[in-house]
């Protein structure tokens, strides 16, 4: 049993949070790496974060993961923010030392080792503008890969690249022989959502899927369809090792965790939130 002076003690911020893989993620990571520690998700208002942050950071936990909706507002708590979540202004984790928070954002890293992990090819086409999109674009920017960006409002999106309408995703798929669609919207929470690409057209094309709902229609019959597609679980892990990194300096191996992810998505065949 770890020393008690040396046991770490992070947490997990959203609202609401019925169910989240996070906690099992970083008990793994504890548990691979040989440290001690405690990870725990709390549910938490709106209108409660800074309180919520304040109180957790003064009990002691020196580490939290923020997930919907308090990415951007979180970003607002802390004293600094390093470069790529001072870009974005979201962040989705934060490290306190002596008092003073640090934001970060790891989904960026996460999605691009999704990218190599499961060779995505360009040229990729991403539907969304929340705090997920936001990565997305940072990445496919910050590694010079072909992109296009689509979301219903785009005079709301201040990504690097430029936004167009979803309504005209499907004209430009058209125009290419292959690439990747990314899916950084919710769309696949509900198991009978439509999502706005006409099946038709995908080709040869990968559908990189950032959720992890099992049972979601359209995502599953593109794959009876033969259409190669990834789901978000990779990025999760991947992310979650990102921040593991920031608090402790160590980074976990991902394989057995990825696989351990995997196996509980199968026996719970629930839809998780994306933290």
């Amino acid at each position: 049993m770890a020393d008690a002076q040396n046991v770490f003690r992070f947490g997990l911020i959203g609202w609401p949070l019925t169910y989240s893989l996070s906690p099992l993620i970083h008990e793994e990571f504890f548990r691979s790496t040989g440290l001690g520690g405690e990870y725990i998700a709390y549910s938490v208002q709106p209108e409660r974060l800074r309180e919520k942050v304040s109180e957790l950071l003064g009990s002691g936990i020196t580490g939290l993961n923020i997930t919907y909706p308090h990415k951007g507002a979180a970003a607002g708590i802390c004293s600094e923010l390093e470069s790529c979540a001072r870009d974005m202004k979201v962040i989705n984790t934060m490290k306190t030392i002596h008092g003073r928070i640090t934001g970060y954002n790891t989904d960026v890293y996460g999605f691009s080792r999704f990218i190599d992990e499961c060779s995505l090819p360009e040229p990729f086409f991403v539907i969304g503008s929340g705090s997920a999109a936001m990565a997305v674009d940072y990445a496919l920017h910050d590694r010079h890969l072909r992109y296009e960006m689509y979301c219903r409002n785009p005079r709301n999106w201040f990504g690097f690249a430029p936004a167009g309408k979803l309504e005209t995703v499907n004209d430009a798929l058209l125009k290419v022989e292959a690439g990747t669609i990314v899916n950084a919207t919710t769309l696949g929470w509900g198991d009978d959502d439509i999502f706005p690409v006409e099946k038709s057209l995908l080709g040869d094309m990968v559908f990189a899927d950032l959720n992890y709902n099992s049972s979601w229609n359209w995502r599953n019959d593109l794959h009876r369809y033969g259409v190669n597609t990834f789901t978000g679980e990779a990025m999760l892990v991947h992310q979650a090792a990102g921040s593991f990194e920031i608090w402790t300096g160590v980074m976990p191996g991902t394989a057995a965790v990825l696989d351990i992810v995997r196996k509980k998505l199968e026996e719970t065949k629930k839809g998780c939130d994306f933290s």
